[in-house]
């Protein structure tokens, strides 16, 4: 077997002082399945509204993935093309996306195919059989990770695909050109405007902040030969922060453009609803797998632990660090964010806000509530976490609401959270 030159592979560090994945510029964030493709859905079903939804998503993918791998290759000249296809190729698996091939590209496109890839595995899995191509993200993925292996300015490739694995087709293909399009494409806001910090020992819990953040930040989550990484339950990737963001932010501000107050009112909420989607499958994966089970579970004293075990997995995610400053059980929670990478990007990017914009944060932090106190998962677990479950807790009659209290985005000094219980009906 063939050594693999260590100049090819590109991994990023952990910055304890921020919570954040770093891989060359690029903040790294994970993310499972259900919220991959549950926010995409919502994207998709503005399209009457937002006719140009698809193309936000498709741009916003070849903007992070040329930023990034442009950065890297910057560092790195002695790299060769194929040194550089074999970069992006390692990392795309690495990162959970699938398993892709570039032998069949060159400067000028070409054709990508592949029968693994997050997305169309991950919809099918989730909603059943589309009946259209589903792979934005990796569409622009290979566009803008191709322009970085040749050298080509960001927007110089166009890329659409043409069958997909969500659709019942064998393999999705994706075709790469020259574009004849004006799209305007800007480079991705990379770092952004970050903070620095530290994870302080909450002193009313057992759980071990540090102990716990070390182990997580150190287990080998990764995706295996097929490129999709199978762990918690879920299909995690090692997403990009600014992606995120640039899908979120293009929305809020076309449905905004659209639609007016009303438009903002109801981007927010989809936005926010986004987040507890993710913590209601992401979190209540985490709290019933074997590695919880192995690691925080025998640390647990009381309800308000898993609260706590679940904030410090929060910040071995990439999401900044995240703190509870107060809980008051089964009524209110406030988390204080530092270095949140909603904030991070959106102070770069596009400068102060006018209105409150932590929507994963604010979904999150209510919930893990929502799944703590209203499903009462400590008590329930092992439950299979379904659309029926999801419902019933939202129509329950305990519910917890987010409102973002402070933002840094708005001048703060910090993002703070707060989910409190209501009484429905």
């Amino acid at each position: 077997m063939n050594k693999i030159d260590a100049r090819n592979i590109l991994r990023g560090d952990f910055y304890k002082e921020r919570s954040a994945y770093i891989a060359a510029g690029e903040p790294g964030i994970f993310h499972c399945h259900h919220y991959n493709c549950y926010l995409q859905a919502v994207l998709l079903d503005t399209k009457d509204y937002l006719p140009n939804i698809e193309q936000v998503l498709v741009d916003s993918a070849q903007e992070v993935a040329y930023s990034q791998f442009q950065a890297f290759f910057q560092n790195t000249p002695d790299l060769d093309i194929q040194g550089r296809k074999h970069t992006v190729t390692d990392y795309f698996r690495f990162a959970g996306f699938g398993q892709i091939d570039l032998d069949r590209v060159d400067n000028k496109g070409g054709t990508v195919t592949t029968n693994s890839e997050h997305y169309g595995v991950s919809w099918k899995l989730k909603f059943g059989k589309s009946n259209q191509p589903i792979s934005f993200f990796t569409t622009g993925f290979l566009a803008g990770a191709t322009e970085a292996i040749y050298g080509l300015a960001l927007g110089t490739l166009n890329a659409v695909q043409e069958s997909c694995l969500a659709m019942g087709d064998k393999y999705s293909q994706f075709t790469l050109s020259i574009s004849n399009s004006d799209r305007e494409l800007t480079a991705s806001p990379q770092e952004g405007v970050f903070q620095t910090g530290n994870l302080p020992q909450p002193t009313n819990t057992s759980i071990d902040y540090e102990a716990i953040r070390e182990a997580l930040i150190h287990m080998p989550i990764e995706g295996a030969a097929n490129g999709l990484i199978d762990s918690f339950g879920v299909l995690l990737t090692r997403h990009y922060a600014n992606y995120y963001c640039n899908i979120s932010y293009r929305f809020l501000n076309l449905f905004m453009k659209s639609m007016g107050t009303e438009g903002l009112n109801i981007a927010t909420s989809l936005l926010i609803e986004g987040g507890r989607v993710c913590a209601f499958n992401t979190f209540g994966g985490v709290m019933q797998s074997n590695e919880w089970n192995a690691l925080i579970k025998p640390m647990i004293k009381t309800r308000e632990d898993w609260i706590h075990g679940i904030i410090v997995v929060v910040n071995a995610l990439g999401w900044g660090i995240w703190q509870v400053e107060d809980l008051d059980p089964g009524k209110r929670i406030l988390v204080k964010i530092q270095s949140g990478y909603e904030s991070n990007a959106y102070l770069k990017k596009f400068g102060p806000s006018s209105l409150p914009i932590s929507f994963l944060a604010a979904g999150g932090v209510a919930g893990l509530m929502n799944l703590v106190y209203a499903l009462n998962l400590p008590e329930r677990a092992p439950i299979t976490l379904d659309e029926a479950v999801y419902k019933k807790i939202s129509l329950g009659n305990d519910y917890f609401v987010p409102t973002q209290i402070k933002c840094r985005a708005m001048g703060a000094e910090f993002d703070l959270i707060e989910a409190a219980l209501v009484r429905n009906g």
